[in-house]
């Protein structure tokens, strides 16, 4: 009779021993900013071991890679001469549309000169002129940017004649301070969006470039891609140990690298401590035919004994 409970009592402990261990945990990949714009972020599920890792215990992964590139143009680098029909009631910024759908409506944009034969940059916020008409918009009117090395990039405003078009709103608590009101331009193969603010010297009705004091627009171009566990294997994982709320690679020779494997190979590097000429670690996105897209060098200190790759998400 002992022995049958003694037998129960092991095979319920083993049970829950069983269950603990094949809980997933979600943990948080360390955001990484690397060279040239590029960041990592996302996350990686384990089967909830703890101790030493291998390819076998990552369930699942995440992971974004995310290049980000900015122009910006503000009162110090720019001109705002080119607007025409403006107006504000204090609350709003209005860009009057096409009277007709023939005569040119306002416009409302910032220009950065370009050098020697090279193209000027624009930030338009609102064009209801010839050149939406010109670029195929009709005088719907358009929204965007144009750029030397990023091309010209914008959005149908789609507006009727005869309308105000809201440009910008107040930003509460700062007086005199309108954020800009820029629908997306596109999400792929980038997803392009503008934002931004405007400042006036408080003048209510028409505007024109004097009464406008200053301003900081921002063109945001952002290269987005993912490795999930549909397109991409765990490659690497080598040194790799969970202490039940982090997942860090020793120092000493640890390696984690996820991606897609081949004669020209995609993959995303969170950890790398096997190259002797970088000996405190390196990450890296490296993009087939393209290469190193961006990396970071030093990730932990010189008596450091791991670095922590991820933590659990809360």
């Amino acid at each position: 009779m002992f022995r049958n409970r003694l037998a129960a009592i092991l095979v319920v402990v083993s049970l829950c021993i069983a269950a603990h261990a094949a809980t997933p945990v979600v943990h948080t990949v360390r955001n990484v900013r690397l060279a040239n714009g590029w960041q990592i972020s996302g996350t990686i599920t384990t089967d909830g071991t703890t101790g030493v890792l291998t390819a076998g215990n990552i369930l699942d992964w995440n992971l974004e890679l995310t290049q980000t590139t900015d122009l910006v143009w503000t009162e110090k680098n720019s001109t705002n001469l080119n607007i025409s029909g403006v107006w504000t009631d204090g609350k709003k910024i209005h860009v009057s549309t096409s009277p007709d759908g023939f005569a040119d409506g306002g416009t409302l944009y910032f220009e950065r000169s370009g050098a020697a034969f090279s193209i000027p940059t624009a930030a338009i916020i609102a064009d209801f002129t010839q050149l939406s008409f010109n670029l195929g918009y009709g005088y719907g009117g358009l929204a965007g940017w144009q750029d030397e090395l990023l091309g010209l990039n914008f959005v149908g405003l789609n507006q009727q004649n005869n309308v105000e078009y809201h440009a910008a709103s107040a930003f509460a608590g700062r007086a005199n301070v309108f954020r800009i009101n820029v629908p997306t331009l596109a999400t792929s193969p980038l997803l392009m969006t503008m934002f931004g603010t405007i400042t006036t010297d408080g003048s209510i009705g028409a505007l024109l470039p004097q009464n406008i004091i200053a301003w900081k627009i921002t063109a945001r171009s952002r290269d987005i891609s993912f490795m999930t566990k549909t397109n991409s294997i765990v490659m690497q994982a080598n040194g790799v140990f969970g202490d039940g709320q982090n997942i860090k690679v020793d120092h000493a020779g640890g390696q984690l690298v996820i991606g897609r494997p081949g004669f020209r190979p995609t993959y995303v590097t969170l950890a790398d401590f096997t190259d002797p000429t970088y000996r405190n670690g390196f990450a890296n996105y490296y993009m087939g035919n393209f290469g190193i897209m961006g990396d970071k060098y030093g990730l932990v200190g010189n008596k450091a004994i791991s670095y922590t790759a991820a933590s659990v998400l809360f």
